[in-house]
């Protein structure tokens, strides 16, 4: 390696060389490339020359410690996005749960409601007095193996159908007595029972009544018993003069 030399030297040296173009200074610096440095200390400043040496500290010093920090930030990172797709999992079983749920609690409400009614009708049983007396003088229920009897012969001599049989069967109760408000005539009341009672119970109690009374040949009344009325079970009732009871 050659030697450094004094910068007076190389100033000296450079006098032989005669420089009109910029030409010259290109083939003066590549024939004595020494030159180049002391070109450099004399345009250039201290902090230019120290950029090097600057960048090579900031790579060490600041550069690579972020470069770290960056590659932490994307595990972390990774590890989220993770953590929202296993979220993202959670959140359609839950939606899958609370569906599955929905349809329980529709189940359950249909259920309670089916017991609620199953109660209320053994209680309209238990006590015909209570719901009918006022209606009724001497009111009974009809047992439905004598309403059995007594539709099944209806249909055998063609007053009303097998089918007219079956369905009015089906009526949740049948009571028989003197109706205080016309005379004490016999009649019957043939009641559908809910503890929600609606527009189609209203319609079911209308249509049964009407089997009966052709089967029987007697007056029949229809009527609803419950502990709810829906507006469409108000309104059908008045439609269909359908007692509310």
């Amino acid at each position: 390696m050659e030697a450094l030399r004094a910068p007076e030297e190389v100033e000296k040296e450079m006098e032989t060389w005669r420089v009109i173009t910029l030409a010259d200074i290109y083939r003066a610096l590549r024939a004595h490339p020494e030159w180049t440095q002391e070109l450099r200390k004399v345009l250039l400043t201290e902090e230019l020359l120290n950029l090097p040496i600057v960048f090579k500290k900031f790579v060490e010093e600041e550069f690579q410690p972020l470069r770290k920090d960056v590659d932490d930030l994307k595990k972390k990172v990774d590890k989220i996005e993770g953590d929202v797709e296993k979220l993202k999992v959670d959140v359609e079983k839950l939606k899958v749960d609370v569906e599955k749920l929905k349809v329980d609690v529709e189940k359950l409400k249909v259920d309670v409601g089916w017991l609620k009614g199953g109660f209320m009708e053994l209680q309209v049983r238990d006590r015909v007095g209570a719901f009918f007396g006022k209606l009724l003088k001497r009111a009974r229920l009809l047992d439905s193996s004598d309403l059995a009897d007594l539709l099944y012969d209806a249909a055998g001599q063609g007053l009303i159908t097998q089918e007219e049989a079956e369905d009015a069967l089906r009526v949740d109760a049948v009571v028989r007595g003197q109706l205080r408000s016309d005379g004490l005539k016999e009649v019957l009341i043939a009641a559908e029972i809910s503890f929600v009672v609606d527009r189609v119970d209203v319609e079911r109690a209308k249509k049964r009544a009407e089997i009966i009374s052709r089967a029987l040949s007697q007056p029949t009344i229809p009527a609803v018993i419950g502990k709810e009325f829906t507006e469409g079970a108000k309104e059908a009732s008045q439609e269909l003069s359908v007692l509310i009871i």
